[in-house]
């Protein structure tokens, strides 16, 4: 009888907590399946579960998205800062999908039983242990349909950011113009404030599962990008919040920032995000698109309101770092999702079951990450080992266990070589997808062009290589080659001056401002930053660093400055009009600030701009010399090895007559033609010899037959003399006898 009061007692509990998470459905005892290789079982599980009256087959993979020094940091009364480490949690997280319904994902914690989300077509389900319970039961509930009503960035900075977009190239070049993704990870500092704290349960290790439930959430939903995305350590403020929490989210994140910089300084993160509640917010969300590997803008502010629940407040986060990576809303004109609802729309915070990223958000992400250096975005993560993503069809991404992926239906160009809906070939074909890959579902030749160079001193057109349907990765000049008659230097594949950063922003015709210009406006105390930052205040720059701050701009003709940015400063300076923009009011793709010299921008002999400092310039990471190696007939790459000036042939730049040049990396050079070269090159010229040979040979009879018939002319003509003279004797004597 007792047993069975606690077991009601501990039902009413979940019922009352599922009444503001979802509709109560029934008990359910979920069963594992047990495997006989021990190894295979702690990665891979299979568990059945009943969800009313139907059995559905979970199948499950570990997800690491913890690190192994994962901690957990909190405030004790007197304000000292105490860490833990919660270290049962690493081995507990598993995603997956139901066998029942292939386009289904499953995201469960199986420690202490299963607690997570499982997400159909279009309804969700959460599962949640019945502590009290000695046979395992759980209760199933679907999640609720609300509608918070409110936006997720403010509207005037939504705008602006979904404005600024003019970099991306046109969505029906993606294949042509992307390359393949690599694995990336991505850092997130999570702080939870203390009204946030008290509203999920005001007890450490049940807010602490529920901000890992609901990043674990966020984590299956980047893993179409190859990207994942880890918890590097969680901030309960479980007492007293550091920094005031009253106003919008914008304006929260100005004193997040600054608290930030001071604080979270030896913690590692690419980002940290503030978690705060809010019953009835504006917008519920505040960060700065598009500067995920800036740490000047690092931050991020998520409003949980009262009308979500944790996987509505997951979409939150996932937009937000959506806009961090470079995504942008999407136009539902333009963009969709097979069978599911896509993240960056704005109805996804109220919607119920799959979410997955549109065909207009792989393309920004991958033009983001193909096109500019996020580097924060691709060390080595401190995680337990990974397992493989399960692999999404439809994605444009070929992943394991896949022949081909073309994209959805809608976008799919290779719909006879590939089947979409399952990523297999159809029949024999050699391929079907890829900008390698022919219309007659047949691999390029080499050479055949792939992807063309976008700068015409600094980047290379790669090629097909002949073996695989997509193009070889980015090939670029190494950092710090000189460019422009030797006037600037080579930086990301980018020939950097501060004449084209003014053109992008003012219009064709504006250039980089004088030196005295540069002096003035890098040397005053703004309220922005110049060259960096020292307990949160902006500093000046030094004078060997004043040509690597704040752009200045000219406009040599009496011309109008033509811009969209509003927040525009203009300076009269020895008889010039030096123009700048506010910083932070326009950014870049790769997260820095239009605002600022490019990095790679020539600021001295020899020296170039690098994070707002004048450095000498340093062609790092390879042992590449022009002359040695490429022999001074090419330039050294981003790979470390030689691209060679046309009529010279890698790999180390030999002359050879008709080579197209380029290097080993670029898909226009196969292996096989080094093991060859020699051989060939020989080959070449016994070609020629033979060649010349059967030319010369005709001229040469011919000639040998002229000299020939000229000796027997010769020798008859003189014959023909020598009888003439003897006639000529003989009637001279017969003359003289006469007379």
């Amino acid at each position: 009888m007792f047993f069975l009061l606690a077991l009601l007692t501990e039902l009413g509990r979940l019922q009352a907590h599922v009444g503001s998470e979802g509709i109560f459905l029934h008990v359910t005892v979920p069963r594992k399946i047990l495997s006989n290789d021990s190894e295979v079982s702690e990665r891979k599980m299979i568990y059945i579960i009943t969800i009313d009256g139907q059995p559905y087959t979970l199948h499950l993979r570990k997800q690491s998205f913890l690190p192994q020094n994962f901690l957990v940091y909190t405030y004790n009364e007197a304000g000292s800062l105490h860490s833990e480490s919660p270290y049962f949690m690493m081995h507990c997280h598993y995603q997956g999908y139901a066998a029942e319904f292939p386009n289904s994902f499953v995201t469960l914690s199986i420690c202490s039983g299963l607690r997570g989300f499982l997400q159909f077509e279009n309804v969700s389900y959460g599962i949640e242990p019945l502590e009290s319970s000695a046979r395992f039961e759980h209760i199933i509930y679907q999640m609720k349909n609300n509608d918070p009503n409110v936006s997720i960035l403010a509207e005037n900075y939504s705008h602006i950011w979904q404005k600024d977009q003019s970099y991306k190239v046109p969505l029906n070049s993606q294949k042509k113009n992307l390359s393949k993704l690599l694995p990336q990870y991505l850092e997130i500092y999570i702080i939870v404030e203390k009204a946030l704290y008290d509203y999920m349960g005001s007890e450490m290790m049940a807010v602490t599962q529920k901000i890992v439930q609901v990043i674990g959430l966020v984590n299956t939903m980047f893993t179409q990008f190859r990207l994942t995305v880890i918890l590097s350590s969680l901030e309960l403020w479980s007492n007293e919040n550091q920094i005031s929490t009253s106003g919008d989210a914008d304006d929260i994140l100005q004193r997040f920032l600054a608290w930030k910089r001071d604080y979270l300084i030896l913690r590692p993160h690419d980002i940290a995000y503030l978690l705060v509640y809010r019953k009835h917010p504006k917008y519920v969300g505040a960060t700065f698109p598009g500067t995920i590997c800036n740490e000047s803008y690092d931050a991020g502010i998520a409003m949980y309101p009262d009308a979500i629940d944790l996987e509505g407040f997951s979409v939150i986060i996932a937009q937000l770092l959506g806009l961090n990576v470079g995504l942008t809303y999407d136009d539902i004109t333009q963009c969709f999702c097979l069978r599911a609802t896509c993240i960056m729309n704005h109805e996804a915070m109220s919607a119920r079951g799959i979410k997955i990223f549109s065909n207009c958000s792989m393309h920004d992400y991958r033009y983001f990450v193909s096109k500019f250096e996020a580097k924060c975005l691709q060390k080595l993560s401190n995680l337990q080992p990974l397992h493989q993503n399960q692999p999404v069809c439809g994605n444009g991404i070929l992943e394991s266990n896949e022949e081909c992926d073309c994209g959805n239906k809608k976008e799919c160009q290779f719909k006879k070589c590939c089947d979409y809906n399952t990523c297999k070939l159809k029949g024999s074909v050699k391929c079907g997808s890829g900008p390698c890959c022919t219309s007659k579902c047949e691999l390029s030749i080499v050479g055949t062009p792939c992807r063309k160079s976008v700068d015409p001193e600094c980047d290379f057109t790669e090629y097909c290589n002949g073996t695989s349907s997509d193009c070889v990765p980015d090939t670029y000049a190494l950092n710090g080659h000189l460019c422009k008659l030797g006037t600037a230097y080579c930086y990301n594949g980018q020939c950097q001056t501060t004449d084209n950063q003014c053109a992008k922003i003012f219009g064709k015709g504006a250039q980089g401002a004088p030196f005295a210009c540069f002096k003035e406006v890098n040397s005053l105390h703004e309220t922005s930053e110049n060259c960096g930052f020292k307990n949160s205040q902006p500093l000046p720059c030094e004078r060997k660093d004043v040509l690597c701050g704040k752009l200045a701009c000219v406009q040599p003709h009496k011309n109008a400055y033509k811009s969209d940015i509003q927040y525009t400063v203009y300076s009269y300076i020895q008889d010039h009009v030096c123009v700048s923009i506010a910083t932070g009011s326009s950014m870049r793709s790769d997260g820095t600030d239009n605002a600022y010299v490019a990095d790679g921008t020539m600021c001295g002999p020899e020296m170039y701009c690098v994070n707002k400092t004048c450095r000498k310039v340093h062609l790092t990471g390879y042992n590449c010399n022009t002359t040695t190696k490429c022999k001074g007939k090419g330039i050294c790459n981003n790979f470390g090895n030689c691209q060679c000036f046309p009529g010279h042939k890698p790999p180390d730049c030999k002359f050879q007559f008709g080579s197209p040049g380029g290097s080993i990396d670029d898909g226009n050079f196969q292996k096989s033609d080094e093991f060859y070269t020699e051989k060939g090159y020989n080959a070449h010229w016994n070609n020629w010899f033979i060649l010349s040979f059967y030319i010369v040979l005709p001229f040469f009879i011919i000639f040998t037959i002229v000299i020939f018939k000229r000796n027997e002319i010769r020798k008859l003509c003189n014959r023909e003399n020598t009888e003439y003279s003897s006639n000529s004797s003989a009637v001279s004597e017969s003359y003289d006898v006469e007379h």
